[in-house]
Order: structure tokens, then C-alpha cells, then sequence
């Protein structure tokens, strides 16, 4: 197996996993999306509010702002020292405590950890009104998409199978299947039909319908593209380098559970 990166950014990343089983790829998926741990506001304390939200809508808007996160700096809560019951090594505190007029963004938060701080700061949380008062104390620690959709470190993380596609040298080059794909993978050079984008085609198998020379084979291959957005709270190849070590990981249990047995 081996990547190839087609797009490299903080934020998002476009890269060819080749010849991979497709349960290892899946695997990958959802080792991303469910397993990587992320920082994200676990619970609330509110001490005042006077806005027209309810208590419990503000801490779920508040539950689902980004953090910035150090996964080298805190433990898991059950891996803990202190047992989950909460400490420096486990949690940070966010406090709150404004009055209108005002629209109240995440970045007014005020963090007891300088690097634990929403990745945008300017989310809307809610808007005060003259006279209106929130005085709250926002608690984050890791956690992971498997137990909740607002640790996941990723918005989207797909992929597709990248196909073979074969043009044998019965093909009179009408160029019908030119026409029928509406991604622009085939291209009509020299009387030839030639493959022109390969990681655009869907395998809608469309070409090969309107192939009268049934010259034209579509077939799936080993290879797969992933397109992966990260949320922020991650660097998309942290979120990566963190997913394969957590399937070796699970990998070396597994055999070392075979092997006892």
C-alpha cells in the first residue's frame, strides 16, 4: 500500500490510497471520522442568563464549536491519573461572562489553556440585548466521534474506487462515448479515444452503453480516492497519522488475543 497525495492542505487533503483491500480502506474511514480523539465542551456551568436562549441551547451551540487541539498535552479521561474526576491533565476551562448590547462569538471565550481555543472565532453563540447578562464556565476534554458527533475531527471523509478503464483496439473512434460522459474522463485525440481524467470518472458506465463495438471496459481496481476536510481541530494529516496508528494499534491486540488463544 502507498499514498499519493493530490491535494496537501491544513484544512483538507485529496490523496490516492493504492493497492489497499477495500475493508482497509473502510477501516481508514471510519478510523478517522470516529476514532481520532478531538477537544470539544463536554458540560456547562451556568451561573447567569438572561438571554432568550434556553440554558440547554446554549451548551449544545457551544458543544459544537472546534477546538484547537494538543493531543500530546492531555489524557483521555479514562486514562487519566485523577480517574475522570477532572484535572489540568484532562480538561480546560472556558469562562464567559458578558452583557449587552452585544452578539456573543466564540472567540469572547476566555481559556485557561492559551492553546485550547476555539478555531474561529467568529461563531455566533447568541445575541444580548441592553440589560441582558451570560456568566457561564464551559469544561472541554477529549473525546472521540464514536461517542459524540462534536469530537469528530473531520466534516467530510469519503472515498471512491478509482477505475480501470480499457479502450481495445476495436474502437472506430465515433467518440459517443465522449458525449455521454458528462465528467470529461474520455477524450477523442487523433482518432483515438484516450482516457483523459481518470479520478473524475463515477463508473456510471455510461460509455460503455453507448458503445456499439463494446470496445470499452470498465473495471474496479485496488485503488481509491479519499477526500478528507478536517474541522480544525487537527491538522487532516495529524487526523491521518493518528488513524493508522490506532488501526496498528487494534491490529497488534488482535493478533496478540490469536496468538494467547
Amino acid at each position: 500500500m502507498r499514498l499519493e497525495f493530490v491535494e496537501d492542505s491544513e484544512f483538507r487533503a485529496v490523496f490516492i490510497l493504492r493497492d489497499a483491500p477495500i475493508a482497509f480502506a473502510n477501516s481508514f474511514r471510519r478510523a478517522m471520522k470516529s476514532l481520532v480523539p478531538t477537544m470539544a465542551v463536554d458540560y456547562v456551568d451556568v451561573y447567569l442568563n438572561t438571554s432568550y436562549l434556553y440554558d440547554e441551547i446554549l451548551a449544545h451551540r457551544i458543544g459544537l464549536i472546534p477546538l484547537k487541539t494538543n493531543l500530546e498535552k492531555f489524557n483521555m479521561p479514562d486514562e487519566c491519573s485523577c480517574g475522570g474526576e477532572g484535572c489540568p491533565n484532562c480538561q480546560v476551562s472556558l469562562r464567559l461572562n458578558v452583557e449587552g448590547p452585544k452578539l456573543v462569538y466564540s472567540g469572547d471565550f476566555v481559556s485557561d489553556d492559551p492553546e485550547t481555543v476555539p478555531v474561529y472565532d467568529n461563531i455566533p453563540v447568541v445575541e444580548l440585548y441592553k440589560g441582558q447578562q451570560l456568566m457561564i464556565e464551559a469544561v472541554a476534554r477529549l473525546g472521540t466521534g464514536k461517542e459524540h458527533s462534536k469530537y469528530q475531527p473531520v466534516s467530510i471523509c469519503a472515498y471512491k474506487v478509482i477505475p480501470r478503464i480499457e479502450i481495445s483496439g476495436e474502437c472506430n473512434g465515433c467518440g459517443d462515448c465522449v458525449n455521454a460522459c458528462s465528467r470529461n474522463v474520455l477524450e477523442a485525440k487523433d482518432g483515438k479515444i484516450e482516457v483523459k481524467n481518470i479520478l473524475s470518472c463515477s463508473m456510471c458506465m455510461e460509455c460503455v452503453n453507448v458503445c456499439t463495438e463494446e470496445a470499452i471496459k470498465v473495471e474496479d481496481t485496488n485503488d481509491f480516492l479519499f477526500t478528507v476536510e478536517g474541522v480544525g481541530s487537527l491538522p487532516v494529516r495529524t487526523v491521518m497519522r493518528k488513524a493508522l496508528e490506532i488501526l496498528k494499534k487494534k491490529a497488534e491486540e488482535m493478533n496478540s488475543i490469536l496468538a494467547l488463544g
